[in-house]
C-alpha cells in the first residue's frame, strides 16, 4: 500500500472482529510508531499494550464513571451523556487491544512526539488491514492514579495516546467528505 493510500484509507474503526491481536503484530506497530519524528531525537515515548478484553471492559466502566463525575452536564451539551451512561457502550468498542503511547519525559515536546508516533502506528495498522481509533474518552481516567496503576506505569510516564487496534468487523467505513481547509499563503 502506498503512503497516500494508507492516509486516505485510515478510518476511526469502532466495530471489531473477535480476533486477538498477536504480540508480534503489536510489536511491529510499536516499531513503526518509533520511526516518527521526535524533538531533539529524544524518543521520549513508552508503550503499554493491553490485550485482556475483560480488563478493557472494566476500564471502560471506570473511565465512563469518571467522565460522568467530572463533566456532568457538559456531556449533555455535547450530546454524549446518554452514550456514556449506557451499560452497553464500551469506550474501547470491544477491540482486542488497547495500545497506550506514553510520554516518558516531562519535556513538553514529548507529548507532541507521542502524537506523531500515534499517527505512524495508526497508518501502519491500516497498511496491514487493521483498524484503529484514538480513544479520547479514556485519557482523563488513564491519567488518574488508579488508571496509571492499572497500566503499571512508572511515575515518569504520562499517558498521551490511547489507541484501540484490531481487525474491523465489517467493511471499511466510507471516507468522510473533506472540507477545503482555510489557508494563508505568504509569497
Amino acid at each position: 500500500m502506498e503512503v497516500i493510500e494508507a492516509i486516505r484509507g485510515r478510518r476511526a474503526v469502532r466495530d471489531y472482529a473477535n480476533e486477538p491481536l498477536s504480540r508480534e503484530t503489536a510489536q511491529a506497530l510499536i516499531q513503526a510508531a518509533t520511526w516518527a519524528p521526535t524533538a531533539r531525537d529524544q524518543q521520549a515515548w513508552g508503550f503499554v499494550v493491553a490485550r485482556d478484553r475483560a480488563k478493557l471492559r472494566i476500564w471502560s466502566e471506570e473511565a465512563k464513571a469518571h467522565m460522568l463525575r467530572v463533566m456532568g452536564g457538559d456531556l449533555a451539551q455535547v450530546g454524549f451523556r446518554a452514550m456514556v451512561e449506557s451499560r452497553d457502550f464500551n469506550i474501547f468498542y470491544n477491540a482486542p487491544a488497547l495500545m497506550v503511547i506514553c510520554a516518558t519525559s516531562p519535556d513538553p515536546m514529548a507529548r507532541e512526539d507521542c502524537c506523531l508516533a500515534a499517527e505512524n502506528l495508526m497508518l501502519a495498522a491500516r497498511d496491514i488491514g487493521l483498524g484503529s481509533c484514538w480513544i479520547g474518552f479514556a485519557e482523563a481516567w488513564l491519567n488518574l492514579p488508579e488508571g496509571r496503576a492499572e497500566l503499571g506505569l512508572p511515575d515518569s510516564w504520562t499517558p498521551v495516546a490511547p489507541i484501540i487496534v484490531g481487525r474491523p468487523a465489517a467493511d471499511w467505513p466510507p471516507a468522510p467528505v473533506r472540507r477545503t481547509p482555510e489557508s494563508i499563503w505568504i509569497g
